[in-house]
């Protein structure tokens, strides 16, 4: 049993009270305040304090678009589920687009409260009748007994294949839960994740479709879409919505897991001051790529820059200037680029940027052929480079005040696979000497390119 001291809950439209009498019996610790009507309920609400609020579906037929906006502004961080009849499933699910976090098809389960404001544990089980749950595992999901292709929702090991999935599938877990779990419960029985907004899908004859509301978790209440269940006509209904239910709340967990993971990934290879990708996403990056170019015959270009007398920008300036400056030059970059070249900061005010040809190569080339040159760099490298280099020194990147504007320079260097080297590290040398010894010797305000006696005309 639960008992969620923190929990207060605005009750509005709960006219037989069953509602009112299944929170309080499953969640003795949660404070609940019961409302006869939206209108109470409003009132109630501009008081704050609320962190779930449960409210009837059918008042609210006529103008449901209207009366969610105003429960969804005042509720704040607080969740709004709408609860009702089947008939009212529809309606509820459509909601999801104007506010609502979920909804709760009724009769209600305490199986199903405790799910919807604690954590289940990650196996279905058949339930046990009401008069022998005395000393029973509690931490067990109860299924309602059903014919024998319900009962395979009810023994599915859940943990087993959550786990699989996490570990072979860490970008796409639930969509390969799904997938598992309809190996094993089909033909006649298919889950189906929608996206929100996602139309349902065409029931044929003899089928029916049950939905439940997919959320991230059971505190956050974000709307992930829904998942479907299509049955045969003669299943137990009341026995398939709970199973579906419980599924659907494990599966928000999942997407809330997976969330959380794709943002600490984007963490782990972002550079924190300028938001482009850190130095080690970048060693990453140009081996691989370089890899997939060796396989597929076309060229990958590394420029490797910094800013001219940055020390001079921080001492005179100070060091908050400097911070800004190197977040406007990252983001100029990013601008003058393609979406697939990659830019890096990979040290103070050092950058990387990979170009590379995502069509592949535009014809075939004789690889016999002479490269002298520029010819070695493509077409599109220099003109982002040119207009790079053009953009940073000009009067309207002005961060240095009046008196600094167009000062701001850079120097780089230049260097092409396969020409100038063959693996990741070899080009980042070539290029890196490119920039000290001649970009830096020249007089600064150049971009070099390997075995040039002077800057490329870009």
């Amino acid at each position: 049993m639960l008992t969620l001291d923190h929990e207060r809950i605005l009750l509005i439209g709960d006219r037989d009270r069953q509602m009112h009498s299944a929170l309080t019996q499953v969640l003795p610790g949660a404070h609940v305040t019961a409302v006869p009507s939206y209108f109470d309920g409003i009132v109630e609400l501009n008081g704050g304090g609320y962190t779930t609020v449960l409210a009837a579906a059918e008042p609210i037929e006529r103008r449901p678009e209207a009366a969610v906006r105003a429960l969804r502004d005042l509720a704040g961080e607080g969740r709004v589920l709408l609860f009702g009849h089947p008939t009212l499933e529809p309606l509820s699910r459509k909601m999801l687009d104007f506010g609502c976090d979920d909804y709760i098809v009724t009769p209600i389960s305490p199986t199903e409260i405790q799910q919807m404001f604690g954590s289940p544990p990650l196996r279905l089980t058949p339930a046990v009748p009401e008069q022998a749950t005395t000393g029973a595992n509690e931490a067990n999901i109860a299924v309602a007994p059903g014919t024998g292709r319900l009962a395979l929702l009810g023994g599915l090991p859940l943990a087993e294949i959550m786990l699989d999935a996490m570990l072979q599938h860490p970008n796409d877990a639930v969509g390969a839960v799904v997938r598992q779990i309809n190996a094993r419960i089909g033909p006649n029985l298919v889950l189906i994740r929608a996206t929100p907004q996602q139309p349902l899908p065409d029931v044929p004859d003899g089928m029916q479709i049950l939905s439940h509301a997919l959320r991230f978790d059971a505190g956050s209440g974000g709307s992930a879409g829904a998942l479907h269940l299509m049955l045969p006509q003669d299943e137990d209904e009341a026995a398939s919505r709970h199973a579906l239910a419980q599924i659907s709340h494990l599966l928000g967990r999942m997407l809330a897991l997976q969330d959380r993971h794709r943002k600490l990934q984007t963490l782990a290879i972002t550079d924190d001051l300028t938001g482009v990708f850190n130095g080690r996403y970048f060693r990453h990056f140009l081996t691989g790529i370089i890899n997939t170019a060796r396989e597929k015959r076309f060229p990958v270009t590394l420029l490797l820059f910094d800013i001219d007398n940055f020390k001079s920008y921080n001492d005179r300036y100070g060091h908050g200037v400097g911070d800004e400056i190197l977040k406007q030059t990252a983001a100029l970059m990013r601008r003058c680029t393609r979406p697939h070249d990659l830019v890096a900061r990979i040290s103070g005010d050092e950058f990387a940027v990979v170009f590379w040809e995502k069509e592949g190569p535009r014809q075939p080339r004789d690889p016999n052929a002479p490269t002298t040159g520029t010819s070695r760099v493509p077409q599109s490298v220099r003109t982002v480079c040119d207009r790079f280099r053009r953009m940073i020194s000009s009067p309207d990147f002005q961060l240095l005040g009046t008196t600094g504007q167009g000062s701001l320079t850079i120097s780089g260097g230049l260097a092409v696979f396969p020409y100038d080297a063959q693996t990741a590290e070899g080009l980042i040398q070539a290029a890196d000497r490119t920039l000290m010894f001649d970009a830096k010797k020249s007089g600064k305000n150049s971009i070099f390119l390997v075995g040039s006696d002077r800057p490329p005309e870009l």
